[in-house]
């Protein structure tokens, strides 16, 4: 599974109800249009702005959700919250561990430790990989900002200080 991320905020002359209400519908018309190897999405606030996940089946559900994201049906919704929103930047992360938990109020974001292999990694974070309430994601092909991981979870996780972790609050839109 991947997920596609969009990080976006919206302008500062536009009401956050009315761009949250946008987003929803955005997402609730994206889901009914039945796109091949598309999953779900949701959007989330997180920090002072807007993370969209999009989950996807695998690579080629990209180039299909790109076009039904702004085609058909889902065309004047999709341009209406896009014309209020700045700062647009994307993501593409592969779930390695863990299934995807939309309710996951925590998401921490880190390194892996300079000098440390994958193997290294997942073996450090397995008292955390091992529960049923996270997830790891790993960023694919350095498509996107650091860091490279993120930690879905429903509780608040301190990692090792060496990951530099970035603990951040989910709120669901």
């Amino acid at each position: 599974m991947l997920a596609y991320l969009f990080f976006h905020q919206p302008a500062v002359s536009v009401d956050r109800g009315e761009y949250e209400e946008g987003l929803r519908r955005f997402h609730a018309a994206l889901a009914e249009g039945n796109v091949e190897g598309f999953i779900s999405s949701s959007t989330y606030r997180v920090g002072g702005r807007y993370c969209d996940w999009y989950l996807v089946q695998n690579s080629a559900a990209l180039d299909v959700l790109n076009d039904a994201a702004v085609s058909g049906p889902r065309l004047h919704v999709h341009d209406a919250v896009a014309h209020q929103a700045i700062d647009g930047a994307g993501k593409l992360l592969k779930l390695i561990a863990g299934n995807h938990d939309a309710s996951a109020g925590f998401e921490v974001r880190f390194s892996k430790p300079r000098g440390a292999s994958y193997g290294q990694l997942y073996s450090l974070l397995k008292p955390w990989t091992d529960r049923e309430d996270v997830s790891l994601w790993r960023r694919m092909m350095v498509l996107g900002p650091p860091p490279e991981f993120v930690l879905l979870s429903r509780s608040r996780e301190e990692l090792p200080g060496d990951m530099e972790p970035e603990i951040l609050i989910r709120e669901t839109i």
